[in-house]
This record gives C-alpha cells, sequence and structure tokens, in this order.
C-alpha cells in the first residue's frame, strides 16, 4: 500500500500549489447520462489517471480521456466520453482530498487495490483503521455508493465523507472537499474510539469484581 502520510508541505508540492494548477483546468461538464455504458464494466480508469499524475501533478481532463480512449480503441458505446468526463471530476477531488487528509492525520494510506475493494482511503487514528468512502452528496453518488455495498463485503470501522456540492470549495471549475468535511469525519471517530475504549473499561471493572460465591 502507498503511505501518503506527512504533513502539508511534504513532497515537491503541497495543497496550496495543487490547487492553483487544477484552478487553470479546463473542464466541460458531461451531458450524456444513461444507456449502455452506465452499467457496462470498463477498464480500470483510475489506472490512466494515475499513470499520468506527474510530479504529483494530475492529468487535465482532455488529457485523460484521449488517453483512455487511444488505450482502449475498441470502447465505442455511446455515452463513453461523458462517463469518462464525471470519473475525472471525481478522481481530481479525491486526489486532492488525500492532501487534506495528510493535513489532519498521521498515516493515511492508499493504493489502487484499496479502490478496487471499494475502499477510497484508509486512515489509523488513535489506534484504530478506519476504511473512508468519499463521494458526492447527489442522487447519483448516494446511488453508486450503495453499488459499492453491494459489491463488496465490508469489514470493520467504515465511515462515509459525503460532500455537498454547495458546500464544498470552488478551485476553478472543480469543486473540492475542504477541512470543515474533515474536521466533521474526525468527530466522528473520536466517537467511536472513545466508545470502544469505555467499553473496554467496563469489561475490566465487570473482570476485577470478585463473585460473591467466592467470598
Amino acid at each position: 500500500m502507498e503511505d501518503i502520510s506527512g504533513g502539508p508541505d511534504e513532497g515537491p508540492m503541497n495543497i496550496e500549489e495543487y490547487e492553483k494548477i487544477i484552478s487553470t483546468y479546463k473542464i466541460s461538464k458531461p451531458k450524456l447520462r444513461g444507456g449502455e455504458v452506465e452499467n457496462k464494466s470498463l477498464p480500470f480508469m483510475l489506472s490512466t489517471f494515475r499513470e499520468l499524475i506527474k510530479k504529483e501533478v494530475p492529468p487535465t481532463q482532455e488529457n485523460f480521456i484521449n488517453t483512455f480512449k487511444a488505450k482502449y480503441p475498441d470502447l465505442k458505446f455511446r455515452g463513453i466520453v461523458s462517463r469518462l468526463k464525471r470519473a475525472y471530476l471525481s478522481y481530481v477531488r479525491e486526489y486532492h482530498l488525500g492532501y487534506i487528509l495528510r493535513k489532519h492525520f498521521k498515516k493515511v494510506i492508499y493504493d489502487e487495490k484499496l479502490d478496487i475493494s471499494g475502499v477510497d482511503y484508509v486512515i489509523y487514528y488513535r489506534g484504530i483503521k478506519f476504511n473512508i468512502h468519499a463521494y458526492v452528496n447527489t442522487s447519483n453518488g448516494k446511488y453508486w455508493r450503495g453499488i459499492k455495498n453491494g459489491r463488496h463485503n465490508f469489514y470493520g470501522q467504515h465511515l462515509d465523507i459525503p460532500m455537498d456540492l454547495d458546500k464544498g470549495k470552488r478551485c476553478g471549475k472543480i469543486i473540492l472537499y475542504t477541512n470543515d468535511h474533515i474536521n466533521k469525519l474526525k468527530k466522528e471517530m473520536d466517537k467511536i474510539v472513545d466508545k470502544k475504549a469505555l467499553k473496554k473499561a467496563n469489561i475490566g471493572k465487570n473482570e476485577q469484581i470478585p463473585d460473591k460465591r467466592e467470598r
């Protein structure tokens, strides 16, 4: 797995530089939705996106789409470009999310195997492993989040980071997660950790109480 832990200034680029770069990107919004391509199994699009990242700089939307089409010229389903456009926006948003997460947490992990298993990020916080799911809080976003639950058998602690588009940070034509989203996430994580700690403490107390029959 790829450990992307560290402070915001770690590596050749920080979050402010990232946002400055993508704010200049030309974005063409998807127009067509539906048709056979929506539920069609396509080659893993994220692999193409990640292959095109150079020195932490993600590809432009046009570069991503053209590269994917060149790699898979036989994929000529109606609406495939619209699906690629939506996927691109999701990938840029989630890639940026990694920068924010590592500002707040010491150990953040991401790799393609995680994504294939239905998890966007793994965070180790206060001794617990949290599996993170990021999605846009729209009917379509919630639909695909539900699809994940049907495709995978999830175990352990799983938390969602739904994003309302009107509460995100606009960066050029892309809407991104903010520190507020992560602060809300951390509160949920703290509740889980504290609840587990309390349960453990209560179990310990019960084990120390002698049985009257043993007196």
